[in-house]
């Protein structure tokens, strides 16, 4: 499948992506976001810029990350296409559309927008 097709089905697992976060812990999660302790990674899924982070935001970042891996498998398995892909692309769509004072994972490491 190519990434144009793919990049179509994206549109709204970022969506729902950004919803079950919403939905699960939001106000921890921008919390944690904007807090500088959780950000976007390159993989597609949220990673802790502090590894000293208490542990209820380690779990709501396992639990997100669960949810989030459930997508991509669903999405990747109705496309013929890899979960790495998926989350790959979903990442680039997530890391630029991340508001200005987050983390992002670059390939220099954790970057603050």
């Amino acid at each position: 499948m190519n990434n144009k097709k793919l990049m179509g089905f994206l549109a709204p697992l970022f969506l729902g992506l950004i919803l079950v976060s919403m939905d699960v812990l939001a106000v921890d999660l921008a919390q944690a976001k904007s807090s500088g302790i959780v950000g976007e990674q390159m993989n597609g899924y949220l990673g802790l810029v502090n590894p000293d982070a208490p542990a209820d935001v380690k779990v709501l970042v396992q639990d997100i990350n669960a949810q989030r891996q459930a997508e991509y498998q669903r999405i990747a398995a109705k496309n013929g296409a890899s979960v790495e892909d998926v989350a790959r692309l979903t990442a680039q769509k997530v890391i630029g559309q991340t508001p200005s004072g987050q983390y992002v994972q670059t390939t220099s490491g954790w970057q603050r927008r």
